[in-house]
């Protein structure tokens, strides 16, 4: 009978063993895989447009860049929208993250969206958006107060002439949307 028993745990042993090697291969697998699935389905398009020109060359040079940031929010919609500074030096080509604060100063719910502008125009087309609170409603309780983060990347290709760019938000509410939302 213990004969039996340890037979059957050699067993067991073994095929958890190559279940262990399967799994780990697996793994090991699906990051090539990974990388496949991102360049198809053009995952990965935000970096990889920025390394590279139209002509798959890496002409594209870093430069700084002023970024002023703005905000404007709809008459009567009782928020306060803070950027985190009013003006910055940045880098084409670099990631960067800024912390925006929204607050309602009102004594009701308020739902609210913010939708980007960019002066001049042709600037929308070289800023890349990651993270934004503007993707979304946002539902603020009465006084209450967040932190937004936005993450964006500024193309390498932006044309020499434009040396500053205003990224401003225009915040208005959503009609019957801040009565009776959580």
């Amino acid at each position: 009978m213990a004969e039996a028993g340890r037979a059957a745990n050699t067993v067991l042993l073994r095929r958890l063993l190559l279940v262990v090697l399967l799994m780990f291969g697996f793994a090991w697998g699906l990051i090539p895989l990974y990388r496949v699935i991102c360049e198809v389905s053009g995952l990965n398009r935000v970096v990889a447009a920025d390394r590279l020109a139209d002509d798959g060359s890496t002409t594209a040079a870093v430069r700084p860049v002023q970024l002023v940031l703005d905000t404007m929010v709809q008459p009567g919609l009782p928020w306060q929208v803070l950027p985190p500074a009013r003006q910055l030096q940045v880098r084409t080509g670099q990631f960067i993250q800024l912390q925006y604060t929204l607050r309602n100063n009102s004594r009701q719910a308020v739902v609210g969206q913010a939708i980007p502008h960019y002066l001049p125009a042709e600037a929308a087309a070289y800023v890349k958006k990651l993270e934004c609170f503007c993707f979304r409603q946002q539902v603020f309780q009465p006084g209450e107060t967040r932190h937004f983060p936005v993450v964006l990347v500024i193309d390498r290709r932006l044309p020499a002439e434009i040396g500053s760019i205003t990224l401003s938000y225009s915040v208005f509410d959503v009609p019957g949307q801040g009565e009776g939302r959580p």
